[in-house]
């Protein structure tokens, strides 16, 4: 009696594990290799993308630099010839004209007046030469200057551009920590061992002055008192009463733009530039700081 009812106590349990069974809970599955594969192809995918932008950020940064580099020695020449001319023009003032012709007519013999026209004739020369290699420096000046607006307009862009890159990586990546965890490692900026070094001053022997600058805001679209289009990433600034298109570059520590003339402002006593979008994505500038300028031509 004892032996039948353990057997149906059995059964029992054994008929209730099998109408059990079908309800039971799923076992978790462990992650497929097939989505770890996927989870790598998106990463390395991912990475690609970035070492490319920053292979172009640093394309553009070393154009820049180079055109930078143009600019001052073009800077540098204009300067020269130009004081060599006022230091012409200084003589020429303290010896009236003439003084020249008393040169010529103080000649004793045919030879001595030739000898003295000749010299006099080398004299203009040296400054006619002058005013030319004036010239040549204040074109390249000019032309390194808008070559150096645009690439430094595209660096803006360029670096904006890699931040929504890494901010969308990093989103499309987020639904597996392990991939998340290994694109940040791979796109991370180096630790820097030795502090940062003094900002460079600028290296160009123009007439760098000191002022008052506030800025547009950074995504500010419009149109300048001049017409010309205004948008996030312009390398424009404004100013009371310079010449629409007057180049002009701004240092700012450490970092140096140059901009072109646009608009009209600020009005706010004290500021004397209003700094477009782009001059301050390159500057890194942000409220109303002291800044060094020096006009390139206008």
């Amino acid at each position: 009696m004892f032996s039948r009812r353990i057997v149906s106590i059995l059964l029992a349990v054994v008929l209730a594990l099998r109408l059990a069974a079908p309800f039971a809970l799923p076992a978790l599955a462990a992650p497929s290799s097939s989505q770890t594969a996927a989870d790598r192809a998106a990463v390395e995918s991912a990475v690609a993308e970035y070492n490319t932008a920053q292979a172009r950020n640093a394309q553009l940064k070393a154009q820049a630099e180079k055109v930078s580099s143009t600019l001052d020695a073009a800077v540098a020449n204009e300067s020269v010839a130009e004081q060599q001319l006022a230091t012409m023009m200084s003589s020429s003032y303290r010896s009236d004209d003439a003084s020249f012709l008393s040169v010529l007519l103080g000649a004793s013999t045919l030879e001595d007046f030739v000898a003295r026209w000749d010299l006099l004739k080398r004299i203009a020369q040296q400054e006619a030469e002058t005013l030319a290699a004036m010239r040549t420096a204040r074109v390249q000046a000019e032309r390194s200057a808008a070559d150096l607006m645009e690439l430094q307009a595209a660096q803006a862009k360029a670096v904006d551009e890699l931040a929504a890159h890494v901010a969308a990586a990093r989103k499309t990546l987020a639904a597996s920590e392990a991939a998340l965890r290994d694109y940040n490692a791979r796109t991370a900026a180096p630790a820097k061992s030795a502090p940062p070094a003094k900002p460079k001053q600028p290296t160009g022997s123009g007439a760098w002055k000191t002022a008052i600058a506030s800025h547009y805001g950074l995504n500010f679209t419009g149109r300048g008192a001049s017409g010309e289009a205004i948008g996030p990433y312009s390398m424009i600034v404004a100013h009371k009463t310079l010449p629409f298109g007057t180049l002009i570059e701004f240092e700012y520590n450490g970092k140096r733009a140059v901009a072109k003339v646009a608009d009209r402002g600020p009005y706010t006593a004290g500021r004397t530039f209003d700094l477009g979008p782009g001059v301050i994505r390159v500057l890194g500038f942000s409220g109303v700081h002291e800044v060094r300028y020096r006009i390139i031509s206008r």
